[in-house]
């Protein structure tokens, strides 16, 4: 019922600016250098200045009030119910699966204080799990091997429009740990293209530490300043952001450039050291971590030795955030045996992006396999999925900062796809087998406690055999 008013309000929405009455808009979009065609393809449309028009529809169409309640796209006040976006620009905000979830209204009155507007979280919409484009951008990412990522939805289509198909916007709110989390499924690297305000800095330099946390690469654009990328490309074509792409530099040296942190007087320099240190000290790979601190204290000139120190007193203070890791400390150590490896590698092909090697794992694997609780819990919950995983929504299923973090790193191990059929096989055969083995061991302790108590063991004896014959015909 949600998504089927979502396309009943995109129906309206486009109505809407591809009338007479949106001819004004639609001009104005021209002037900002968007095609039809572009605009059409993410389904842009216009929201009137009415107060019930997409209300009014939804009545005719005879839909709940529990319906008009969970979509978001409306506001119940006093006075009744009126449509929550009006006089706005409309961008429909689609998830990976391409359906629509949600929207983003950009006013049409300058003086208007809430020059964005986006849907408020529903059942459908998480604005800190979604990114604008990515159900068009993820193959263009993957071709390219590394995502841009800008903060609007102009940037968006701007880019988009000039060729640039590798870019994803943020959905109303900074990036987040599981903007993170989504992207590391599609790419390792990514490069941002913020505004070049002073905010939109400071807000490349958050991101890029926190996807370094994540084991993400991030590079930096610096954009013209009081410009963004939908200016850039307006004024000076793509091929000036595709070269500043190209040139784009990590976070650390931009942090320090942007700060012109070396030529701060000493108590603001140590302020920003301090900071920097901060941030690396969040990072979980200690070969990026030590590079990190190392280009630190040759860029400011101060002893590495001194960085270090305040750096573990910083990760004392990180490690009670409850950050994800993606190291595989907490798989090796909290699942080291070849019978919890197994269902480690069963469930990381059921919850993987390729679908055949999914199916196969789904004909042949039982829940009843997985010995692990928070193994079987996992399994259960994507095996009945078909399509795109809501990484973030099943890990969100678990209550436990342990059991997160090891579904986590779980989810972003992948798994080797060749000789898949036969490493499927042999996890099976690993978990079939060991009720087996368990049963045999103990018959065997218990063949020593007869003879050991004089006792005839012949029975016992027997039962090891036919456990010895049960094991050699397991089938797969």
């Amino acid at each position: 019922n949600l998504y089927e008013l979502h396309e009943t309000a995109i129906t309206l929405y486009q109505k809407n600016l591809f009338s007479e009455k949106g001819k004004p808009v639609l001009s104005y979009l021209s002037d900002r250098g968007l095609k039809k065609e572009i605009l059409e393809q993410f389904k842009i449309g216009l929201a009137h200045e009415t107060w019930r028009e997409l209300l009014t529809l939804a009545k005719k169409k005879k839909m709940s009030n529990v319906t008009l309640e969970k979509t978001g796209l409306f506001l119940k006040t006093e006075k009744g119910t009126f449509d929550r976006f009006r006089k706005r620009i409309m961008f429909p905000i689609f998830n990976t699966a391409g359906r629509v979830v949600a929207f983003g209204g950009r006013a049409l009155d300058p003086e208007d204080p809430a020059k964005y507007l986006n849907s408020p979280e529903t059942p459908l919409y998480r604005k800190r799990d979604i990114f604008y484009g990515l159900h068009s951008a993820r193959q263009p990412i993957r071709e390219h091997g590394y995502a841009i990522f800008v903060e609007g939805y102009m940037d968006f289509l701007q880019l988009f429009q000039a060729g640039i198909q590798n870019v994803i916007a943020l959905s109303g709110t900074a990036l987040t740990e599981r903007h993170a989390l989504q992207i590391r499924k599609f790419t390792h690297r990514v490069v941002l293209a913020y505004d070049g305000d002073s905010a939109g800095i400071d807000a490349s330099v958050r991101a890029g530490y926190l996807l370094l946390r994540f084991g993400i690469e991030p590079r930096i654009v610096q954009i013209p300043d009081g410009m963004d990328p939908d200016d850039w490309v307006r004024k000076s074509g793509a091929d000036g952001l595709k070269e500043a792409v190209d040139k784009a530099v990590p976070v650390l040296p931009f942090h320090i450039q942007t700060k012109d942190a070396k030529s701060l007087p000493s108590v603001q320099r140590s302020e920003f050291i301090r900071d920097a240190v901060s941030q690396i000290a969040g990072v979980s790979d200690g070969i990026i971590r030590d590079d990190l601190l190392k280009s630190l204290a040759q860029e400011m000139r101060v002893e590495e030795s001194d960085l270090l120190k305040n750096m573990n007193s910083q990760k004392q203070r990180n490690l009670k955030e409850p950050i994800p890791t993606f190291s595989r400390e907490s798989n090796e150590i909290r699942l080291t045996s070849k019978v919890q490896k197994a269902q480690v590698i069963l469930v990381k092909i059921l919850a993987g992006e390729d679908l055949d090697a999914r199916q196969i794992v789904r004909k042949k694997v039982h829940l009843e396999l997985f010995l692990e609780p928070v193994l079987k819990k996992l399994a259960k919950l994507v095996i009945p999925i078909y399509d795109e995983i809501d990484y973030p929504a099943i890990v969100d299923q678990f209550d436990s900062d342990v059991e997160r973090k090891l579904v986590t790193n779980i989810f972003m191990d992948g798994i080797d796809g060749s000789n898949l059929t036969s490493l499927v096989q042999d996890c099976i055969h690993t978990l079939k087998a060991h009720p087996i083995k368990e049963n045999i061991r103990e018959m065997r302790i218990r063949i020593r406690e007869l003879e050991e108590a004089g006792e005839d063991p012949t029975e016992a004896i027997i039962e090891v055999a036919k456990l010895q014959e049960e094991l050699k015909s397991i089938s797969i």
